[in-house]
């Protein structure tokens, strides 16, 4: 990640409150606009990502428009799409394992950073897995179609990825409880915060000072 995972937690955080209890303003772009300019090479990416992720949003505001609630709707549309564009953006080097990271620089309780990251793990896991059987299936010339075969493929899928999980998950801590977990990992917190933290937390600073004095 470009920026610190903690400071990354802290200002997805302090933004999205802000941002949620507010009606929507253009400075609330600052922040975002200052992460993009160092993923500018992903822009396109980030967006299509959170073009997809608008049809849930629009279905949010449909249903607001329905109760004739038209400004609310604008409001919750935009301010919704401004708070998954900063942590789209700020999140979109990460693959996870920062924001435990981060977790655990900040000092959450041990038993949360643990089970996050065996959380994550397996997620990883179950992801290689899935790709693998999706790799076999190709090789096999098989084709998703709209018929009883393939959602009979898809379920046999789903139930093997799940006893898999299971199995993983058993395994795993039956080989910790051998070592003598103790609910605790140790992560690397050694971490420098740069100007680029610094003035990330500038300009969420500065989007709070504006709302409460505007």
């Amino acid at each position: 990640m470009i920026f610190s995972p903690a400071v990354s937690i802290l200002a997805a955080l302090f933004y999205s409150i802000v941002v949620s209890f507010s009606s929507y303003e253009l400075y609330y772009l600052l922040p975002t606009f200052y992460i993009l300019y160092f993923y500018k090479e992903s822009i396109v990416k980030i967006f299509k990502t959170l073009a997809y992720l608008n049809v849930f949003i629009i279905v949010l505001a449909l249903l607001l428009v329905l109760q004739k609630e038209y400004d609310e709707a604008i409001n919750i549309y935009i301010r919704t799409n401004m708070i998954i564009l900063f942590n789209l953006s700020i999140f979109y080097k990460s693959r996870g394992y920062d924001i435990v990271r981060g977790f655990y620089i900040l000092k959450f309780p041990s038993s949360f950073v643990s089970t996050s990251y065996f959380t994550l793990k397996m997620i990883d896991n179950l992801t290689n897995d899935f790709k693998n059987i999706k790799n076999t299936l190709k090789s096999r010339g098989f084709e998703a179609k709209t018929n009883m075969f393939t959602y009979n493929t898809f379920g046999n899928i789903l139930g093997m990825l799940f006893v898999k999980s299971i199995k993983k998950s058993q395994k795993l801590k039956d080989s910790f409880e051998a070592r003598g977990f103790n609910k605790q990992i140790y992560l690397n917190d050694k971490f420098k915060t740069t100007k680029k933290d610094i003035v990330l937390i500038l300009l969420i600073l500065i989007v709070i000072i504006l709302k409460v004095s505007l």
